[in-house]
């Protein structure tokens, strides 16, 4: 797998934002993700993205979270799915936006991957600090939920069959404590427990906040 070289991330214009949301499977950050997507719909200069993408390397990657692909049979071979995918967002889709001065809003980036490949909060912090040369974004938001409760709402959505590889309680947790143990001081925290129009409108106004402080 090409390194990304250290100057295509410096190619960011002034008015170019990077935001980030993360959270565990069931945190309701995808539901966020699609709602900020709605509401910015008729604006060309937001960009939205998910990661696994759409990219030939996502699609790959989700068909083995789905079982519809035979899985890595080791955490590297996870891992390098889901660097093969991030290298290929990176250089595709988020250095051009960046250096447009657009806005992306990204559903899941180096974060996740620190918190859900790793077996540790060690080793998460190790997973985390490879990634370096990666765009690093402007805004991380956090949508905090316990995992029990994000069980709940994933049971909920599509039962205990329809669960990906990520989804049981044991793995939450771990993610979960990776997480803690990888975010940043300047992560803005969102209470994912609270009703889905509460959580929208703040990471909404954490954003409009970040664009007018440009």
């Amino acid at each position: 797998m090409a390194a990304i070289k250290k100057e295509e991330t410096l190619q960011r214009a002034s008015g170019g934002l990077f935001v980030v949301l993360e959270g565990i499977d069931g945190s309701g950050k995808t539901t966020a993700w699609q709602f900020l997507k709605d509401h910015y719909s008729s604006d060309p200069s937001v960009l939205f993205l998910r990661e696994p993408t759409n990219l030939p390397t996502g699609r790959k990657l989700r068909a083995c979270l789905q079982g519809k692909e035979p899985p890595p049979d080791t955490d590297e071979g996870w891992m390098d799915l889901f660097l093969a995918d991030r290298q290929a967002n990176v250089t595709e889709n988020i250095i051009p936006a960046l250096a447009e001065g657009q806005l992306i809003v990204q559903d899941r980036y180096t974060f996740s991957t620190a918190a859900y490949q790793s077996a540790s909060p060690d080793s998460a912090r190790q997973v985390l600090a490879k990634q370096k040369h990666f765009p690093a974004p402007d805004v991380i938001i956090y949508l905090d939920l316990k995992p029990e409760q994000a069980l709940t709402r994933i049971d909920r959505r599509s039962g205990i069959e329809g669960r990906e590889h990520f989804e049981s309680r044991e793995r939450l947790e771990r993610i979960y404590a990776n997480y803690q143990s990888i975010l940043p001081d300047n992560c803005l925290r969102v209470n994912a427990s609270n009703s889905q129009e509460e959580v929208r409108n703040q990471v909404l106004a954490i954003i409009e906040s970040a664009r007018r402080n440009q």
